[in-house]
């Protein structure tokens, strides 16, 4: 049977201004009622996102983290992941340009284990707010890390820095990893992992077929907008905004929109 999907960026798509407005969980609970799915497909690790979802009580199908480099179901169940290399990751922690970013945080299915964390680090301020499982390593202890490290992201002063830094990385590392530019962040994943990859595996793993709506607002979310012809918010980047089908004030209307025109 067709279904229709929506798969939603999380920072700054949905979730704005520290929170998840009546809108949107109306617009959600409307359309699964109906039989659709809704999900989220974020840079976040599970482990980082887990805490929102809890304390908003939002309603999920699925949710596609690190980029699409982790699945879960709605009930927080991991049914795929893929790995980056922990060898190649320690070649990065090397380099120079990589040396000016606030943290290397590792990202694995449950946990982060974060490396020379410095003041400014997101991850110690998301930490300090959500308390979410981490753990502060030492940079030699990467290589040996029992769990299997699905992103590694990194933190600079600017964005200019992180396109910088991300172009920097594939340059070098390209033909095994993938990093892009997400505001003043570099998400690092597994070569060819990308949200739409992400989106493109879960129709495939789920067996799923029907119509497929994406919506988000940052670099990172224009491969999957790119490749549904997706949608971003008003509130988006005029580079975002240029890519997309169509621009929602939130999430919520473009459910909305296609609940009744789809």
């Amino acid at each position: 049977m067709a279904i229709k999907i929506a798969a939603s960026d999380f920072d700054g798509t949905i979730f704005r201004e520290q929170k998840i407005s009546a809108e949107d969980f109306e617009a959600i609970k409307n359309w699964r009622a109906n039989g659709n799915k809704f999900g989220i497909v974020t840079g976040r690790a599970y482990a980082m996102l887990a805490p929102l979802l809890c304390e908003f009580d939002l309603p999920i199908d699925f949710a596609l983290c690190c980029n699409g480099a982790t699945m879960y179901d709605g009930y927080g169940k991991i049914f795929y992941e893929v790995e980056l290399p922990k060898k190649i990751l320690a070649a990065i922690m090397d380099e120079s340009f990589a040396k000016k970013s606030f943290h290397f945080a590792f990202e694995t299915a449950d946990k982060i284990f974060c490396a020379c964390v410095k003041e400014n680090s997101w991850v110690l301020r998301e930490n300090n707010r959500w308390n979410f499982p981490l753990e502060i390593i030492e940079p030699a202890q990467v290589e040996t890390l029992p769990k299997k490290i699905n992103q590694l992201a990194l933190d600079f002063a600017s964005p200019d820095e992180a396109l910088a830094a991300a172009e920097a990385l594939n340059k070098k590392f390209g033909n095994v990893i993938f990093a892009q530019k997400n505001t003043h962040s570099v998400d690092v994943v597994p070569f060819g992992m990308n949200k739409a990859r992400g989106v493109e595996n879960l129709l495939q793993l789920k067996n799923w077929y029907g119509k497929v709506f994406v919506i988000g607002d940052e670099s990172n979310d224009l491969p999957m907008i790119k490749k549904f012809g997706g949608f971003t918010v008003a509130t988006a980047k005029d580079f975002v905004k240029r890519e997309a089908s169509k621009i929602f004030d939130s999430v919520g209307a473009m459910l909305n929109h296609f609940a009744k025109n789809s």
